[in-house]
């Protein structure tokens, strides 16, 4: 069930090297849960990987439209990949010609770069470990490119279930910056927003109810 198809991402990394831009700043925080595959690949529960301490993070181009994905790449050893991408079926078009990735948050994503058109692709691999199929969702807190296009500056927070289709079974979270001064987050922040605002939903409705049954007597 985890056999990991290396070829692309082979191509992708081959491609992509004259373009790399090493970072002045980086880090990520990886959370794995029992049972993740990929996680697994950290050898521990979680981790902080720091630049220049541990290891070598850079950036380097995505398929697509020059400002459709994020690529980055951890050299500590162990290489690890994180890709972040844009559905490529923009509404304003009406054409696969790609979207901008901008800040915000992107769900139901699936694994890039074979994710369909109108969903958001997301793939974390490393050490040898990477899914056939994944879910989950990631949240672009900074992103701004340079004169030059290459990535300037990126901070994003993300969950990635393995073999999954949906929002169940075990799941890596984590927290990475690139040349950004916004705080590594331990928390998966985007999943207790989301119960908050349902519940205060709840709460609306009922309280809106309320008030109708007031003037109804």
């Amino acid at each position: 069930m985890k056999l990991f198809r290396f070829a692309p991402i082979a191509a992708l990394l081959c491609s992509s090297l004259s373009h790399a831009a090493i970072a002045n700043s980086a880090s990520v925080y990886l959370h794995t849960e029992p049972g993740s595959y990929v996680g697994g690949g950290i050898g521990v529960p979680e981790v902080t990987w720091t630049h220049g301490d541990q290891g070598i993070f850079f950036s380097s181009a995505n398929y697509g439209t020059a400002e459709s994905g994020v690529q980055i790449s951890y050299d500590g050893g162990d290489s690890w990949t994180f890709q972040f991408a844009a559905p490529s079926y923009n509404p304003v078009t009406n054409t696969n010609d790609g979207q901008a990735l901008q800040a915000g948050f992107y769900d139901r994503a699936t694994r890039f770069p074979f994710n369909s058109p109108t969903r958001p692709g997301l793939d974390v691999s490393g050490n040898g470990r990477g899914n056939n199929r994944l879910y989950g969702w990631f949240n672009v807190l900074e992103i701004s490119y340079g004169v030059t296009g290459d990535l300037e500056s990126f901070a994003v927070d993300f969950r990635q279930y393995d073999e999954a289709n949906g929002p169940y079974g075990p799941s890596l979270y984590g927290s990475l910056r690139f040349n950004s001064d916004i705080a590594i987050n331990p928390v998966p922040e985007p999943a207790t927003y989301a119960m908050l605002a349902g519940g205060l939903a709840l709460v609306g409705f009922a309280a809106r109810r309320r008030r109708k049954e007031v003037e109804t007597v």
